[in-house]
């Protein structure tokens, strides 16, 4: 807990951590739940929910009637309260939502774009298209590592040292946040899906590749230069033998992920129409096509292989995975755990982390971003200028 200088100090300390309590809650709060969550007796709850009501930032409403007694409140977004947007760029398409307190996330636009940089200029136009000003904040979901939060580097779409700061510049919401998707997907699980609690766990994004990121206590881990959790460059299979456009040979990514699917038959790695081939490929592998089903097999043991490796250096107590990855362990789950355990050294093969399919789904990249952007709200230092 921070030092409070001030009672104005521990006031709008206990403001921050309501919010982030009816926030973070999985079903809506009355004033007795705020109460046990935060630690604190009702009175002062009761005079922070006025507080925050006046602020045009809880709304305290009549719960369904269940029977005799005094009738209970439900703490909710205020009508006019804030919200943050946040935008998921894929290598061929993007996406626009809205999150408000409490979570609940509202899509708002999507469209495709040409694989330059010039997709920001897309969702700065869409931004403008459905901004009010309750829009306090933008998160974005990029698919490529930003070396020191600055530099975007996606080789496969050639976009190399693209700076952020020049793209973004100073006409969008007073706050930006941009970070890698996997990582945002991460998040999300850790916060609102299946990683929920777990102290040291490892989520995967899989779309045409794999990207992934180390959660210790619900935080996603950055490095030194915000580039940690680049799993997919590392040669944890060398199946494949192939040089990756990242410069290395026989990374992971090669053989996992819907370009993996595509290799196996014969096509270019695509961006676009082979995300539409890969779900076909996984279709007729599911209707029991042969050769589609040896090339989920692969996908499924190279997965499982990488997996077993990184659980040897990380222990995590639980691996998630999206995307592809969900797809993957629904048709694919035995192999894939018996290629982690072949992968695992032998006296952890008692008790493998468990491999779980993400439950935040496909928008698991949107979500952590429109998390991340609405964190912006959560602060002490955002709520002193709003109360």
């Amino acid at each position: 807990m921070p030092q409070m200088k001030t009672s104005a100090d521990l006031r709008v300390h206990n403001q921050t951590r309501l919010l982030r309590a009816v926030h973070d809650a999985d079903q809506p709060l009355t004033r007795a739940s705020a109460a046990r969550v935060l630690g604190i007796g009702r009175n002062t709850i009761a005079a922070l929910v006025g507080e925050l009501e006046t602020a045009g930032l809880l709304h305290e409403v009549p719960a369904a009637t269940t029977g005799r007694g005094r009738p209970t409140t439900l703490l909710l977004p205020h009508p006019r309260g804030p919200v943050a947007f946040a935008a998921d760029i894929r290598e061929d398409s993007w996406t626009l939502a809205q999150i408000e307190l409490g979570g609940r996330l509202t899509g708002l636009e999507t469209g495709e774009h040409d694989r330059t940089p010039a997709v920001f200029d897309d969702i700065r136009r869409a931004t403008r298209r459905h901004a009010t000003d309750r829009l306090v904040s933008l998160g974005i979901a990029l698919a490529g590592p930003i070396l020191d939060g600055r530099r975007l580097h996606i080789s496969h779409l050639g976009w190399d040292e693209v700076d952020l700061y020049e793209q973004i510049g100073d006409d969008w919401p007073p706050t930006v946040v941009v970070d890698n998707d996997a990582r945002l997907a991460g998040l999300a699980e850790a916060r609102r899906g299946a990683l929920r609690g777990a102290g040291t766990a490892l989520h995967f994004h899989i779309d045409f590749d794999i990207g992934g990121t180390l959660l210790l206590g619900g935080h996603t881990q950055r490095g030194a230069h915000n580039i940690a959790g680049e799993f997919g460059h590392m040669p944890l299979t060398g199946g494949s033998g192939l040089r990756c456009m990242c410069g290395v040979q026989g990374c992971w990514s090669l053989d996992v992920g819907t370009n993996a699917l595509l290799r196996r038959f014969g096509r270019e790695p695509g961006y676009g129409a082979g995300r539409q081939l890969g779900r076909e490929i996984l279709a007729r592998a599911e209707a029991g096509e042969a050769e589609a089903g040896r090339a989920v097999d692969d996908n499924a043991v190279a997965l499982g292989r990488g997996l077993g490796a990184l659980a040897n250096a990380l222990d995590p107590e639980a691996i998630t995975l999206s995307g592809l990855g969900v797809e993957l362990i629904r048709l694919r789950r035995d192999l894939i755990e018996h290629a982690c355990a072949e992968g695992l050294m032998e006296f952890r093969r008692a008790q493998p982390p468990r491999i779980l399919a993400g439950t935040v789904g496909e928008a698991g990249p949107l979500r952590g971003a429109a998390e991340t952007a609405f964190d912006a709200v959560l602060s002490a230092g955002w709520l002193r200028g709003r109360i």
